[in-house]
């Protein structure tokens, strides 16, 4: 599906900013900074899926079907009884972990991050929590379903899920007034993403928006009466493009902050406000919930033209490495026990934290318009050229690693060609 995801959000950029008249454009359009930030969150919750091995969803899915479900006559997937089934259930089951994800501090935890956009485009739908399995988003959104189907259909059912949301997160489609009576739309889920006070706790559906009209959570984008534009994003506003920062920043809010004003045993199961706190109101003079976004840009051309080539140079050897499937069953094998795979497992983990650096340098460079004082950029470029060196170094040691695949070679040597090629 990358491809499709690349091709699709390099369509909608066209159409934005070429084939769109000026009138006719978006309130919000995509910004460099913003971009970046959202298909880093993508590669990080990539990697920390199928390099690091931590995800249990399927499992334990396994062991609950295995030995407790209730029926076998739904094990079928060719019966379009069985298939229907699964959707509407699976459909049914992430509207609830949705809901339960914006009122619960431990699930916002993970939610937050695809949330903390203050654009609404296709890149916004990458953002997904590299944290995902310290949350307890598979109780709600899977475990019921253990209990009648088989992992291969579920599992089936909860990516088209995924995939659907994907196009949703655009504001080229407008209103379809026939289609939202059953169907979520992007105007739909735009307003899902709205940090405006009618927009909060709405539209919670993936698929069927049928879930919301049913539960009182349903809003429409045009409403009588109520012509102000929707601003995107959480409150408060993430003030970041790191996407480490936006993985980390509300467990930091749970742990540090929540406990303040909550007992600490309670606040994992309790929203993360103070106690009768109300949500200010969307304004240009609020400080919590501005009319305004945050928007820092590179000081200079030269700055913005080198954090695209160290972000599409990260972007290119992250993928090249993934395509070698050998790398997250290494990263198992010696998490189970396999010391044989010991060096791979640490040259994976290397790559793991060198896309970690990249993404953290690229993201500050934008900040550098704010802070933007000598010694915060003497600072940013000594990291740099440590972090040069660093790479350089683990491109040298992966090809004089014996026990290093032939696939890993092929990978570090067009790695290495493109990153010496691309900061000569």
């Amino acid at each position: 599906a990358i491809p499709f995801f690349v091709l699709s959000i390099l369509i909608e950029t066209f159409i934005i900013f070429v084939v769109l008249p000026e009138d006719r454009k978006p309130l919000h359009t995509a910004r460099l900074g913003d971009s970046i930030g959202s298909i880093g969150l993508g590669i990080l919750q990539v990697l920390s899926a199928r390099l690091l091995f931590l995800q249990w969803f399927e499992p334990l899915y396994t062991l609950i079907y295995d030995n407790l479900r209730v029926t076998d006559a739904l094990s079928d997937a060719t019966q379009p009884f069985t298939w229907w089934s699964c959707l509407i259930i699976a459909d049914f089951l992430y509207y609830w972990f949705h809901r339960f994800s914006h009122q619960y501090s431990w699930m916002w935890t993970t939610h937050a991050v695809h949330h903390s956009s203050e654009e609404y485009n296709l890149t916004t739908a990458l953002r997904q929590p590299a944290l995902d399995f310290f949350a307890p988003s598979f109780l709600i959104s899977s475990a019921a379903a253990a209990l009648l189907f088989p992992w291969p259909l579920f599992s089936a059912h909860a990516t088209f899920n995924l995939l659907y949301q994907f196009w949703i997160h655009t504001q080229l489609v407008p209103p379809l007034p026939w289609v939202e009576t059953i169907f979520n739309t992007p105007s739909l889920h735009a307003i899902h993403h709205g940090r405006n006070i009618r927009a909060l706790g709405k539209n919670y559906a993936a698929i069927l928006i049928i879930w919301d009209r049913m539960f009182g959570t349903f809003e429409p984008l045009v409403k009588e009466g109520d012509d102000a534009p929707i601003y995107f994003g959480i409150i408060p506003q993430l003030k970041s493009y790191d996407p480490i920062f936006a993985n980390l920043h509300h467990w930091h809010h749970m742990i540090f902050v929540q406990t303040r004003w909550q007992k600490w045993y309670t606040v994992p199961f309790r929203h993360w406000t103070p106690n009768d706190a109300k949500c200010p109101e969307l304004s240009k003079t609020s400080k919590m919930n501005p009319a305004h976004k945050f928007d820092p840009r590179p000081p200079t051309v030269a700055w913005k033209v080198y954090a695209i080539v160290q972000f599409s140079t990260m972007l290119f050897g992250v993928g090249m490495f993934l395509l070698d499937t050998s790398s997250s069953a290494e990263i198992g094998s010696y998490l189970l026990g396999d010391d044989s795979s010991l060096e791979t497992t640490i040259v994976s983990l290397a790559v793991v934290l060198m896309a970690l650096w990249t993404l953290s340098n690229v993201t500050s460079i934008f900040t550098l318009g704010i802070k933007g004082t000598i010694s915060t950029r003497r600072s940013l470029l000594c990291g740099e050229c440590v972090r040069h060196v660093c790479i350089i170094g683990l491109l040298l040691a992966v090809c004089l690693v014996p026990a290093a695949t032939w696939g890993y070679v092929q990978f570090f040597l067009a790695f290495s060609g493109a990153y010496l090629f691309v900061n000569g």
